[in-house]
């Protein structure tokens, strides 16, 4: 991630809107709401890319307040795609030291706090992903193939896939000396069976 962040014009708009919105708010939601903002006045004119290039800076601008809020105002903010919403600590005193940020493990964090995802990803890429998914979702057994990468019975959780895919993250990624292709298909099978909730 750079050291030095691009500032995200849209957090003032995310913050207000989380704020109207106690009981949490959809991200579809919040791109309708966002439509007209200015900070969407210069997206790529492919609709396909400037869905990604909107998608990128709405999560972006989560994760950075997601940071703020439990800096500034010990108030978690729970990021995903069905509900963002905002949950104040019990105990308003000061979080311990060891206490961490709510949220940090998130593996999705660190790829959309890095700016420069947004500014490399192209056409192509998005197409790409938008063809791996939906061949993906033309495969009757591609759940059962994603929950059997991720070890796990067919009928598990929400809360079960997330929680193991977070396990099998932390003992495969790369840059903790994890194995690389064995990281990308646990990623894709989360992807898969995250889209299908």
């Amino acid at each position: 991630m750079s050291s030095d962040p691009v500032e995200n014009p849209l957090i003032p708009a995310l913050l207000a809107l989380l704020r109207a919105n106690p009981d949490g708010i959809s991200e579809y939601s919040l791109m309708k709401q966002l439509e007209g903002h200015s900070a969407f006045c210069a997206l790529a004119e492919d609709w396909q890319l400037r869905l990604f290039q909107k998608h990128f800076m709405i999560m972006n601008g989560l994760y950075r307040l997601q940071s703020r809020l439990w800096a500034e105002e010990q108030v978690r903010l729970e990021i995903s795609p069905l509900c963002i919403c905002m949950q104040a600590e019990k105990e308003m005193a000061p979080p311990p030291e060891e206490a961490g940020l709510p949220g940090a493990a998130d593996p999705l964090r660190a790829y959309y706090l890095d700016w420069q995802q947004l500014e490399q990803t192209t056409l192509a890429d998005v197409k790409r992903l938008l063809s791996g998914f939906a061949v993906q979702m033309a495969d009757p057994d591609a759940r059962l193939e994603a929950l059997k990468t991720l070890q796990l019975e067919p009928g598990a959780s929400p809360q079960q896939i997330r929680h193991r895919y977070r396990q099998l993250v932390a003992q495969l990624h790369p840059d903790r000396g994890g194995d690389s292709a064995a990281f990308v298909r646990v990623r894709r099978a989360y992807e898969l069976l995250g889209s299908g909730q």
